[in-house]
């Protein structure tokens, strides 16, 4: 090949390497209008790459089906709003935390991106369950990593349940945002985390407490047998 047509092909191929990031972009902000305006009923991926101008091609590229693209959309605006607290309380951090998810929820595409892959769950468990599940475990990481920094301070226990509080605390946030029957607000976040909180503990000290009973029959019988 002539080093002239050599040439205008690198030209071609870093242009279009240049290109792929906007036009991911262009699809993904279509993507978020068509949500927050019409809903995920109305999103396709033939009116994502009508608005955007992108091929359909290209879209699929990046997101094999439109849950793939809302599990982005979500990630995206989560990446931009949630940060680690760290405020050196577990109570605190976790508060802040579910601010930011109510935030989230309500005021930005994530809202409707996340109400579109539950329906989804729905409509196809066998793809959905499996696609939302990595999507839930990607959408925990920060609390995860906020509950065990409290473990470590020793705010709970070696032995408390990670997963159940943060299923207790983000399915009380995702029911009220689904059901829409009472306010989702900052008096909410806060009596939620102390709920489970205190749940949490009281679980724990049961736990103590049945234990130096049990501790206590044991000394007890013993005493009996010597005697």
């Amino acid at each position: 090949m002539p080093k002239q047509n050599i040439a205008q092909e690198n030209v071609k191929t870093k242009a279009s390497r240049r290109s792929m990031p906007e036009a991911r972009q262009r699809a993904m902000d279509a993507a978020a209008t068509i949500l927050l305006a019409e809903g995920y009923a109305r999103l396709t991926m033939e009116s994502v790459a009508r608005e955007s101008g992108v091929a359909k091609t290209t879209l699929y590229r990046h997101w094999p089906t439109k849950a793939a693209l809302c599990m982005q959309l979500y990630l995206d605006a989560a990446d931009r709003e949630l940060r680690d607290p760290d405020t050196g309380d577990l109570a605190g951090d976790l508060k802040e935390i579910a601010q930011t998810v109510v935030r989230l929820q309500t005021r930005t595409v994530a809202g409707p991106a996340l109400i579109g892959l539950i329906a989804e769950a729905q409509i196809d468990p066998d793809a959905g369950g499996p696609f939302l599940a990595e999507f839930a475990e990607r959408r925990r990481s920060l609390t995860r990593r906020v509950l065990r920094r409290g473990i470590q301070r020793g705010e709970l226990q070696s032995n408390t349940d990670i997963d159940l509080v943060i299923d207790a605390l983000g399915g009380a946030i995702t029911f009220r945002l689904l059901q829409g029957h009472a306010p989702i607000n900052r008096q909410f976040t806060s009596r939620l985390v102390d709920l489970v909180l205190r749940g949490c503990r009281e679980i724990q000290e049961s736990t103590r407490k049945e234990a130096i009973k049990g501790r206590s029959n044991d000394n007890d019988s013993r005493d009996a047998f010597d005697r």
